[in-house]
């Protein structure tokens, strides 16, 4: 028998269901006016390109975007009566069904991120490898904050809001096992066209077909197993392998 989902019966009513569609398009809109901030602030130091010069700082983008969209989801959960922390609860498992699930996690997600990636550089854009945008070297000393906030801070909000918090109650609230990792995986994803922003259509479509496949299989794996720290954890060594590339190329 499968666990209940981390959510509150009671507290799924009409007046909080906008709170769960708010939280889809949360870091959507957070990501363009943290970008749209670094943006106006190069232009304001004289910068010609300010949109262009702005890209390498997408970490500090999605640091505060994590920093607001913890303390919003933090609000929300309060109203049903659930903490943080709730989020992140699961069934005992024995030891050998947590290692394979890691496992299964940590292949799906290689292929499921890795060949998106490529493959839709190639369709869209035309070129392999795809466009090297992420690893624009900062100053070091940002390089070393990004190195540290930027993949704990994700690990521990990206994922959490659309698959631990926004999923399992659009489940709720519709009824439906599947249809909600679709919208879910869809906003996962779509969140990553202002990442860095890049005023191209061909780019910010790749950079949203380029996240939906992963986007699902977490939503599925969330579905099936219940458990929100498989999915973290390997967020965390995906997001600093990322961000690693990044660092080595800012010293």
């Amino acid at each position: 028998m499968q666990p209940e989902l981390p959510v509150n019966p009671t507290s799924i009513s009409k007046k909080l269901v906008h709170n769960v569609y708010f939280s889809l398009v949360l870091r959507t809109v957070l990501f363009l006016i943290a970008g749209l901030i670094f943006t106006g602030i190069l232009a304001l130091q004289g910068s010609e390109q300010p949109f262009h010069d702005a890209e390498k700082w997408w970490p500090f983008q999605v640091i505060a975007a994590n920093l607001f969209t913890y303390f919003i989801i933090k609000g929300f959960l309060k109203k049903e009566g659930l903490s943080y922390k709730s989020l992140f609860q699961s069934p005992k498992d024995k030891n050998r069904k947590t290692v394979r699930e890691y496992v299964i996690l940590f292949l799906a997600a290689i292929i499921g991120g890795a060949v998106p990636l490529y493959l839709f550089s190639y369709l869209l854009l035309g070129a392999i490898p795809p466009p090297d945008t992420h690893f624009q070297a900062l100053p070091v000393g940002y390089a070393v904050i990004a190195l540290i906030l930027f993949p704990l801070s994700n690990a521990l909000v990206e994922t959490p809001t659309y698959i631990g918090y926004a999923l399992p109650r659009l489940q709720k609230v519709t009824g439906r096992m599947y249809t909600p990792i679709l919208i879910a995986g869809f906003f996962l994803a779509l969140q990553h066209i202002f990442l860095p922003i890049v005023l191209e259509a061909d780019y910010m479509l790749w950079r949203l077909f380029s996240f939906i496949p992963l986007a699902i299989i977490l939503g599925i794996f969330y579905t099936k197993t219940k458990r929100l720290r498989p999915i973290v954890i390997i967020h965390f060594i995906i997001d600093l392998q990322l961000v690693s590339q990044m660092f080595m190329n800012s010293i």
